[in-house]
């Protein structure tokens, strides 16, 4: 019997398959995000004045030096797991009731009948801006975000059924400094101490305010982007806003 020949395999488009494979996995594959310390970093702004002096106790300073050394508020600090409490005893020592002769930042107090008179006050001034000739887009910009920051507390004051809505000193800020010998490590862990006291305030009053936890808001608005956890949110932030500072490390 004769022996048959095995036919050969066509591999000539077999190139053609590969490469339509590679860019239907280059289309559909998604990329994970990094996962660092986000911060919104602010637009360059020329100064035309002298800038303002900031008081000693409205600052929450963190340093750590090229020895991983922490100073927290001009004290050394051996564990760094004590940062978040610090932090949040610098926002609510005078949150019930200022005092005067202590070391922390003062608290304003706004009732609604002040809160709408500037409401008013800032719509007018932003409608004259608006209206002037050759006005710049930035400073109309600013004006209309004061009338809608003064909004958002009106909002934040008719969510807590309060007469007067606190708010920390708007130069309370925490500022911090390592420079660039720190390790990693500290400067990480500085990050997650401040994430978590930040955290540890706003969940705190949810759980006084909506009987939830910040936690559960914040993933509910990330799904749904509802109206009333915006508002939920915007309260949190204006109850115990997240002024960080990163001061560029040094040598």
């Amino acid at each position: 019997m004769a022996k048959r020949d095995i036919p050969e395999v066509n591999a000539g488009s077999m190139a053609d398959i590969a490469f339509l494979l590679l860019i239907f996995f280059l289309v559909t594959t998604t990329m994970d995000k990094d996962q660092a310390y986000i911060r919104n970093i602010p637009k360059k702004i020329e100064l035309v004045d002298d800038p303002v002096i900031v008081e000693e106790r409205n600052i929450f300073a963190i340093q750590a030096n090229s020895q991983n050394q922490l100073m927290v508020r001009g004290s050394l600090m051996n564990d760094p797991d004590e940062i978040s409490e610090r932090i949040i005893e610098f926002y609510r020592e005078n949150e019930k009731s200022n005092n005067v002769k202590n070391d922390f930042p003062m608290y304003s107090r706004i009732s609604m009948p002040e809160i709408n008179a500037l409401i008013n006050k800032t719509t007018t001034e932003a409608e004259e801006v608006e209206n002037t000739p050759n006005a710049l887009p930035d400073i109309i910009d600013f004006k209309w975000r004061q009338v809608a920051e003064w909004e958002k507390k009106k909002t934040a004051l008719e969510m807590l059924e309060t007469d007067k809505l606190a708010e920390i000193s708007v130069q309370a800020h925490i500022r911090i400094e390592v420079q660039k010998a720190t390790e990693y490590e500290l400067f990480a862990k500085i990050q997650s101490e401040v994430e978590q006291a930040i955290s540890e305030l706003r969940d705190d009053a949810a759980m006084k305010i909506f009987n939830e936890s910040y936690k559960s808001i914040k993933n509910r608005l990330a799904m749904d982007k509802g109206v009333e956890d915006r508002e939920k949110i915007q309260l949190l932030k204006i109850l115990y806003p997240a002024r960080i500072i990163e001061v560029t490390p040094k040598r």
